[in-house]
């Protein structure tokens, strides 16, 4: 059964065909750390590379990195840090209909707390508040602001962890530069209304649920992560409704634990 969910989510993260544009806002990775006692720390390195498919009026390629960080000082007690980017570049660009280069980046902290029970197979609940900030650099330029709140579960052994988390996030730009782009270029791309309203006059809530396997020996895994985005508030421009990455994750202190075995 675990090796059907390990083929199933590859499946997922080598599917990156599904846009046919550059995005406004992408969800980036969730940090999952499953932290069991203090003293833990872990770090976690993916990403993913895709193209679009002919049926789409765009074909482009997409570079998405996440780079995750997390330590539990004292037990109950969890850190986690984010950066996250995106890149889009166009094959065929067309600035008249906003197919062009899009890149951004996302660095954020969070703090919170988790349960831990179990002995080999470990049940793990837990929840991260934090907040982040970003770049957005493409047909126009903004500035992004996030306060996320992540609720968790999981589990927890040596060769194998799977979560679920559901996120919930309040989004805000500002700093919004045109670049030059008329009135009427900002209407076609939902940046403004009708009555002049721009994207950064707005707070705009996501909810985005994750699922995270990951499997290896003890502190070096190889992770698989599927993101979603919907909506809560009313979104008109474009937004990527999921992330898929796979990457590395390694836990120190099972590590260490490990190199002690050895004396």
């Amino acid at each position: 059964m675990k090796h059907k969910y390990i083929l199933f989510f590859s499946l997922i993260a080598l599917a990156v065909c599904s846009s046919c544009n550059r995005y406004y806002y992408k969800p980036n990775g969730v940090n999952a750390p499953l932290f069991t006692d203090g003293g833990q720390a872990h770090l976690n390195v993916a990403g993913s590379i895709g193209g679009n498919g002919g049926d789409y009026d765009y074909e482009g390629t997409r570079y998405v990195f996440d780079l995750q960080g997390s330590v539990s000082p004292v037990k109950h007690l969890g850190i986690i840090a984010n950066y996250s980017t995106y890149d889009y570049t166009p094959d065929n660009p067309d600035a008249i209909n906003g197919n062009v280069d899009g890149k951004a980046h996302l660095l954020e902290f969070g703090v919170g707390g988790y349960y831990a029970k179990g002995n080999k197979f470990k049940m793990v609940a837990d929840c991260y508040v934090g907040y982040g900030t970003g770049q957005i650099r493409s047909d126009v330029d903004m500035r992004l602001k996030r306060f996320f709140i992540q609720p968790g579960i999981g589990v927890r052994s040596p060769a194998f962890d799977a979560a679920f988390n559901l996120r919930l996030v309040s989004a805000k730009y500002d700093h919004f530069n045109a670049k030059g782009m008329s009135n009427d270029y900002l209407l076609q791309q939902n940046l403004i209304n009708s009555s002049g309203r721009r994207i950064d006059n707005t707070n705009y809530a996501f909810v985005e649920p994750s699922f995270t396997v990951r499997t290896g020996y003890k502190f070096l895994k190889v992770q698989l992560q599927t993101v979603f985005a919907q909506e809560i508030t009313s979104v008109p421009w474009d937004y990527s409704p999921a992330r898929y990455t796979v990457g590395l994750y390694f836990s120190l202190e099972d590590a260490i634990a490990e190199a002690m075995k050895g004396r």
